[in-house]
């Protein structure tokens, strides 16, 4: 019998509450023998890593998968597409460190995060041709806990600027910072968001005192040319707006298309008016191993922010951050490319399948944002939030959706202004799931 951390199928059930193992596992027929099974790494013969093997998360407190079942009690959810975590075994580098380390049956205080560090510059210089002094960065536990603290540092009892739709979790942060958001719509033209400049000038208020730029853009997909992030970055200085950039996405980047460290822009005054805050987390699914970082080329806003700010690290943390940074490249390199083609495979299957869903070619990050407007006109989505007193026709549509097809998205009016309409989708699954997500929404959206 397959097992996922020595739990049993029985116990996977019980924790899931009403997904099935095989369903929520991703393939609706698999057996236990067909789910990866954690005492083994997905590795091919040929040394290619396989990620199209489905890797069983349910029954292991898995947000992805194990919230939603709680909130269906009826037993319709099947799919967790909507948190941003992969489905992937991860990489072997990180186990085989982790399980070195406990071997060592103490759990004291660390002594030092200097290799942490270095692996971190490290990577930024090659990855990123990022030239980093360990000196100029800060470890954090999260990006959030940097955000927030930037937030308190700038713009306490101001406002901070986003650019929408953009990630949910910027409006929580702000909420934290007692910080108020103000929102600059993003256009849509030719299939690509863009920044509406007249409008994000028009924003820039004496009370905004902070703007996030989120490189690549979650949940729409943008990475930032060079020129799009030299205007930004300008025209903050000019109306005395520090930039806070979370560019958490940054190893999952489509091919054809280049990520641009704000930090290495051409222009210092514009990169010394910012922060930097990221982490490898998305890269390789560490969320829950609390390890990220920020820093600055300038060390006063620097030093602002670290006076709101402290990490609590784990030694788990730290041993798995470093082993994803100094031996993981090859396991993420095969990720991204397989990502990549998950983010086709969801264009075709839309356009081919169901032309009433739109679809926004994605150019970074394993999010993508779905155009579902015309079916919740069709389902008269407006007038049923009300009668079932959903916040918006998106949240109903959430459930809708999850009733009649058993997949769970975000809502895109989470995102802000420019979100209606739209459901945010995790492409980061099994091909093999993703094929089955999506035959499973046709199927509901084709019927209305």
């Amino acid at each position: 019998m397959a097992t996922l951390n020595h739990l049993s199928r029985r116990h996977f059930l019980k924790s899931a509450g009403v997904a099935t193992l095989a369903g929520a596992a991703g393939s609706l027929h698999a057996q236990p023998a067909d789910v990866a099974d954690s005492s083994r790494h997905a590795l091919l013969a040929d040394g290619k890593f396989d990620f199209d093997k489905v890797y069983n998360r349910v029954g292991s407190n898995c947000s992805r998968w194990d919230s939603p079942a709680r909130r269906y009690p009826e037993g319709v959810f099947k799919y967790g597409m909507g948190v941003a975590s992969m489905d992937f075994e991860c990489a072997p580098c990180i186990t085989e460190a982790l399980q070195e380390r406990i071997q060592h049956h103490s759990w004291g205080y660390l002594s030092t995060t200097d290799p942490l560090r270095e692996s971190i510059v490290k990577w930024a210089g090659e990855r990123h041709g990022i030239d980093l002094d360990t000196r100029e960065l800060t470890l954090s536990d999260g990006v959030y806990p940097g955000l927030v603290a930037a937030l308190r540092a700038f713009a306490q009892h101001g406002k901070v600027l986003l650019t929408t739709p953009v990630y949910s979790g910027f409006y929580t942060i702000a909420r934290r910072a007692q910080v108020q958001t103000v929102d600059s719509q993003m256009q849509y033209v030719n299939g690509r968001y863009e920044i509406d400049w007249e409008d994000l000038e028009a924003k820039m208020t004496p009370d905004v005192r902070a703007m996030i730029v989120c490189n690549p853009q979650n949940p729409t997909g943008n990475v930032w040319s060079e020129d799009d992030l030299l205007r930004m970055g300008k025209l903050c200085l000019d109306h005395n707006i520090v930039v806070l950039s979370d560019e958490i996405h940054c190893d999952v980047i489509r091919s054809g298309y280049t990520y641009t460290p704000f930090a290495s822009l051409p222009d210092a005054a514009v990169v010394n008016n910012s922060l930097t805050f990221t982490a490898i987390s998305k890269t390789f699914n560490l969320a829950g191993m609390k390890n990220a970082h920020y820093y600055s080329r300038n060390p006063t806003l620097l030093q602002r922010v670290n006076q709101f700010h402290a990490a609590e690290l784990s030694t788990l943390g730290v041993v798995a951050t470093e082993a994803a940074y100094n031996h993981g490249g090859e396991w993420a390199d095969q990720c991204v490319a397989y990502v990549d083609e998950c983010h086709t495979l969801i264009e075709n299957h839309i356009k081919e399948h169901m032309p009433i869903v739109g679809y926004t070619r994605n150019e970074g990050t394993y999010m993508t944002f779905l155009d579902f407007s015309r079916v919740m006109k069709a389902i008269n989505a407006k007038e049923q939030a009300v009668v079932h007193g959903k916040e918006t026709p998106e949240h109903y549509f959430q459930d809708w959706l999850v009733h009649q097809s058993g997949v769970y998205l975000n809502p895109g009016s989470d995102y802000g202004a420019g979100g209606e309409g739209h459901m945010r989708m995790n492409t980061a699954s099994s091909r093999l799931v993703l094929k089955e997500v999506l035959d499973a929404i046709a199927s509901a959206v084709n019927k209305v």
